[in-house]
């Protein structure tokens, strides 16, 4: 954890984005756009099934409200245009989720990564619950 807190120090400083950790080790930064719009993102530290440490970047669209077919396979075709990342569910929660391995990850590519989740889940944010949720 400690590697995972120092690389977030050294983001942090470099690109002048504010992160905060939580409890459980998570980190939360609020992005803010140039329209006036903002984003919250969740980064994370975990372990994929061969034991590599591998950041998660997790953020929320929108509390679904409806079922429909048509829906989800809106949400289905956005994931197809997505350069990094992809759409979930989590319960009743549709949120931008991606992930790299840490060994691998460079500044720049972690902060590429980030703004991308980020204002993705901004747009469609905008797009399906019309509203700034953050």
């Amino acid at each position: 954890m400690e590697i995972f807190d120092g690389f977030i120090s050294a983001v942090a400083a470099e690109f002048k984005i504010p992160f905060h950790k939580g409890k459980n080790g998570t980190y939360t930064a609020t992005l803010e756009f140039d329209n006036g719009r903002s984003q919250d993102i969740l980064v994370s530290l975990k372990k994929d099934e061969a034991g590599d440490r591998v950041i998660n970047y997790r953020s929320v669209v929108a509390t679904l409200k409806q079922d429909t077919w048509e829906f989800y396979k809106y949400c289905l075709k956005q994931n197809l245009s997505f350069d990094y990342g992809a759409l979930a569910l989590d319960d009743e929660t549709l949120v931008v989720n991606n992930s790299m391995l840490l060994e691998d990850c460079e500044p720049r590519r972690f902060i590429k990564s980030l703004v991308y989740i980020a204002a993705k889940a901004d747009e469609l944010e905008e797009i399906i619950a019309k509203d700034d949720l953050n």
